[in-house]
């Protein structure tokens, strides 16, 4: 009986600590989230990168940096483009979702996103739309698209 008791009580200590540990954020993380919600564009793509990196939470990650892009972080714009990117297919929503983040940050000078938007222009077979980002991406001095507009004007 005493056994018994003492096991149900361990259980009950190891399921609070563990609500405990899950349930609520650091302070450091909830005030991150806090300017978050109050539109701090910044924040929220530190809540992206955290829930990208830390808790591996992709699903989580791509709500911050699309709120993180919506705000005009465009660094959040490509990270969140390239998790759509990798989690849609051809023509599938998180595509077309990828490509408008992309086309975002592209447009206000963030290469990475015009490398990305002429990998999935590529993917989709649409190659001198490929090369046409590609070659943007290699003006803004991204050697991975010089590398690709290169290779694909052959």
């Amino acid at each position: 009986m005493k056994k018994s008791i003492l096991f149900v009580i361990v259980m009950g200590v190891c399921a609070s600590i563990s609500s405990f540990a899950w349930a609520g954020d650091d302070p450091q993380t909830a005030k991150m989230r806090a300017m978050c919600e109050e539109n701090n564009a910044t924040a929220c793509f530190r809540m992206g990168e955290r829930y990208r990196v830390v808790e591996r939470d992709n699903k989580t990650a791509i709500k911050f940096f699309i709120k993180a892009c919506d705000g005009d972080y465009m660094t959040g714009c490509t990270n969140g483009g390239i998790l759509l990117f990798m989690q849609g297919t051809h023509s599938s929503s998180q595509w077309k979702k990828a490509k408008k983040m992309f086309t975002k940050a592209c447009d206000a000078g963030e290469d990475p996103s015009c490398y990305n938007l002429g990998t999935l222009n590529y993917k989709e077979g649409r190659q001198s739309k490929a090369i046409k980002f590609y070659h943007k991406a290699c003006e803004m001095g991204n050697a991975g698209g010089c590398a690709r507009e290169k290779r694909l004007k052959r």
